[in-house]
């Protein structure tokens, strides 16, 4: 058995060397072809029990230049980047039914390459994962990846119509490098069971699962707190079960998130700290049509999903009583002499006792709300022409709230490139908010490592208190991890899940540019209305996409309305005797609210991608953004117009199978109008920060 084990393992060696040797001379068809055998190829390696190793290592650099007409003059304007990166993939298989994968990151920066002492080997993955019981049940433990249904676990997605290729590859980069992809299952790390029983008689299905998760985590060191400190900690749990039959199905969902109340109990608190215990829980039931289990025949199919769901959602305060106890007294004081008497006074004493304060809880919040979807669905092909036509209408109350269903992984700005600009006399929040727009953070990350010191630590004044000053006299003395590197990341995206309280105040800056009418998904809170779409294509060729929604929110008697439509040729497919890939794609997409801070999008997409020569190709992406506000409050600026620009081109090189060399110019703007005020009353002004980028690295899979 081990010899047949370590043939198979040479066989497929070999022939592994074999085709990424007719790669590099292959042209696009015979790439395709190719493609296809080394991904059988891999569902064969994977039948095979063991240790192996795998991975993407990635060399390069980044020049990022930046002007604007509020820049300090004694202000960097250059960022370089030079590194090695390395993602290195473990996977143990002791058995068919079982595997380990344990994923781990190296990172080098070239530019201080001399300065670095103790540099980290990061932990990116860990699970164990499998499929027992005869394939019935399936288990994760650790990270994992969840999806219930849109009203229960859930991550709302980013659509871009017709996203040019160069564009997708960058996002789907920087959505990695947080454990994230572009499906809609969340990201979570515990525990997770499924069962499925297959056909039983009459039934396709029966099936049921489980699943437990810690959200979040408090600190656990007393002398040093963290910027991802929590004051509690959080876990998630999720139930459903269901059946499905003659492309019928029916299913019930329970989840919930809890702050556990007990995690706060290891630290004092200050008279002036209060914790927030959010305790959230949803029933969904599910009910769901598909016409090609019973008519298999026709060339159309049609269906129908829906979802109804309450939720429940409690918040109770914990304060500390810092009333104080009155105690009142009659006392008697005979200290006033009187010739030979002595005058005796009597008086009522009040004194005050402050000792003796103890936590006290209250009930903050508590809400109950109701979520209705109902999407009904057709598609079908006739010859080369396929079609899909969804819709959707929903109701959903003000009072309705899904935490784990509500979260996405994109939410606001952060500053990506040139983080060490210097701005005049504009707004710090502004600046923290816009110094890099929307198109950056979509589409751009920096990676490093650096020093722990005393400025990439937060320490606290009191190693027992929450509250207090934010630098510990001692600060020099604490830290103890310094000259030991560590990994930090400026990316827009990550994993975390809000409560509805953090949600009510990132909404304002959320991107409106993807998704105004809908910021939270499905899930979102006050929302009645109607959604509607088409995607066609003529032999893979040719496609189309059409969208259009339409929303209304009572709370503030809002209507969303958003409208867009996409193209796509592939001329290479739509005429074979070029002999090349050459895609061409554009889109169009429009929203807007009646009301409340009038906000409104427009975005305009261009792109293309083609192989010019062998294994040579060029890829180009230009996207533009409009956004308008009646009044955006930032800060002390008031944001009323914000316009970017991003093109992106350059070639890339294929130098093995999914290897390749790349080389890119960028070129970013953005420009924000906004009122402020100054010494003669209110003025307008304007933001300008323009940004050009060149990258270039060498990625290669192994």
């Amino acid at each position: 058995m081990m010899n047949n084990k370590k043939t198979t393992l040479v066989i497929a060696t070999a022939l592994m060397f074999s085709a990424s040797a007719a790669f590099a001379d292959a042209d696009s068809s015979v790439v395709v072809k190719q493609t296809s055998f080394l991904q059988k190829l891999d569902s064969l390696n994977k039948a095979i029990l063991g240790l192996r190793l795998g991975g993407t290592a990635k060399a390069g650099g980044a020049i990022s230049q930046v002007h604007s007409n509020q820049l300090a003059d004694y202000s960097a304007t250059k960022e370089n980047e030079l590194y090695t990166d390395v993602n290195l993939k473990f996977l143990a298989q002791p058995s068919s039914e079982t595997r380990l994968d344990v994923q781990v990151r190296l990172h080098k920066d070239w530019q201080s390459a001399m300065d670095e002492n103790n540099n980290p080997v990061i932990g990116h993955w860990f699970s164990y994962d499998g499929k027992i019981l005869n394939n019935h049940v399936d288990f994760n433990l650790g990270y994992m990846r969840i999806g219930y249904s849109p009203l229960t676990i859930n991550t709302p997605q980013i659509e871009i119509l017709q996203e040019p290729e160069i564009f997708r590859q960058n996002r789907v980069e920087a959505l990695s490098y947080r454990n994230l992809d572009t499906t809609s299952r969340r990201l979570m790390q515990g525990l997770n069971a499924e069962f499925h029983s297959g056909a039983v008689g009459v039934v396709d299905d029966i099936y049921a699962q489980a699943t437990g998760a810690r959200m979040r985590n408090t600190a656990k060191k007393n002398d040093q707190v963290f910027f991802d400190f929590d004051w509690a900690d959080r876990y998630a749990y999720g139930l459903r079960f269901g059946a499905s039959t003659f492309g019928f199905n029916l299913g019930a969902n329970y989840v919930g998130a809890f702050d556990r109340r007990l995690s706060t109990r290891s630290r004092d608190m200050g008279l002036k700290d209060t914790i927030f215990y959010d305790n959230n829980s949803v029933f969904s039931a599910e009910f769901g049509f598909n016409s090609k289990k019973l008519l298999s025949d026709l060339p159309i199919s049609f269906g129908l999903n829906a979802e109804y769901a309450m939720s429940w959602w409690d918040v109770d305060i914990e304060t500390k009583d810092d009333s104080p106890t009155f105690n009142t007294q009659i006392k008697e004081y005979t200290g006033f002499p009187s010739g030979d008497l002595t005058t005796t006074l009597v008086y009522v004493s009040n004194t005050v006792d402050l000792t003796g304060v103890e936590r006290v809880t209250k009930d903050f919040l508590d809400d109950k709300g109701n979520a209705l979807n109902i999407k009904p669905y057709v598609e079908g092909s006739f010859s080369k022409f396929n079609f899909k036509v969804n819709g959707m209408y929903l109701m959903n109350d003000k009072e309705f709230w899904s935490e784990l269903a509500s979260s996405p992984n994109y939410t606001n700005n952060g500053i990506i490139f040139n983080a060490n600009a210097l701005y005049g006399d504009a707004d710090n929040a502004l600046i923290s908010n816009f110094a890099s727009g929307n198109l950056e953070n979509l589409y751009f990350m920096v990676y490093n490592t650096d020093l722990l010191t005393a400025a990439t630590l937060m320490t606290s004044s009191s190693k027992t208190v929450l509250s207090g000053n934010s630098e510990a006299r001692e600060m020099y003395f604490r830290l103890y991890n310094n000259y030991k590197l560590a990994h930090f990341y400026r990316n827009g995206y990550d994993a975390n899940t809000m409560k509805k309280l953090e949600a009510a105040q990132a909404v304002l800056l959320m991107d409106p540019s993807v998704n105004l009418a809908l910021p939270y998904g499905v899930a979102t809170p006050d929302r009645k209305g109607f959604a509607a779409s088409l995607d066609a294509d003529w032999d893979d060729a040719v496609k189309l996409n059409v969208r259009f929604s339409q929303y209304t929110a009572e709370a503030d008697e809002n209507k969303f309305t958003t409208i867009g439509a996409g193209v796509g040729v592939d001329l290479g497919r739509l005429i074979p005797s070029l002999e090349r890939k050459l895609e061409l794609s554009a889109s169009f997409e429009k929203a807007s609210e009646s009301s409340f801070l009038k906000r409104s999008s427009q975005r305009v997409v261009a792109g293309a991608s083609a192989d010019i020569w062998g294994p040579i190709g060029l890829q180009l992406g230009l996207q533009k953004l409009n956004k308008e506000f009646e009044a955006l409050p930032v800060g002390t600026a008031f944001v009323q117009k914000v316009d970017e620009l991003l093109i992106f081109v350059g070639p890339k090189f294929r130098i093995a199978p999914e290897s390749y060399v790349t080389v890119r110019y960028g070129m970013l703007n953005n420009s924000v109008d906004y009122l402020t005020t100054d010494a003669t009353g209110i003025v307008k002004k304007n933001l300008s920060v323009d940004k050009n980028l060149i990258t270039a690295d060498v990625t290669v899979n192994f």
